[in-house]
């Protein structure tokens, strides 16, 4: 084997082989769950909460339903309330906590949206999401 600098050529053929195989290998199907630099849609952001709340407690999943179906129904300071409260809930999952953030900000881009198109309701839940924050 010819050498390339202290690394035998067949080394780094078989590593870049190896790195190939690591990086596309076993992927988890459903729900892609990873941040974008675009928020989610408010359907796709509700769809996302209720699937990483399908085995949650009672209690806390009947609150992401309300969320998601506020979400859903642009039903602002109700999505507000319910987002909040999930996110005062102890052991949330890593899925579970992702889904809350790209709910928030599906729902804070459509109060924008809602906003600089002169929504008053969008107008009066940016106010409250704003408020919510500073405490």
């Amino acid at each position: 084997m010819k050498k390339s600098g202290n690394w035998p050529v067949g080394h780094g053929r078989g590593l870049c082989a190896a790195l190939l195989v690591a990086l596309s290998g076993c992927s988890k199907q459903g729900t892609d769950t990873t941040p974008t630099v675009t928020p989610p849609k408010p359907k796709e952001a509700a769809a996302q909460l209720q699937q990483a709340f399908v085995g949650a407690n009672a209690e806390v999943k009947n609150t992401a339903t309300v969320a998601s179906e506020a979400l859903r129904t642009s039903d602002f300071e109700k999505a507000i309330q319910s987002l909040q409260t999930i996110k005062a809930s102890q052991n949330l999952t890593f899925e579970q906590g992702l889904a809350v953030y790209n709910s928030e900000r599906a729902l804070e881009a459509r109060l924008i949206a809602g906003v600089d198109a002169g929504d008053a309701n969008a107008k009066r839940a940016y106010e409250l999401l704003k408020a919510r924050r500073r405490n």
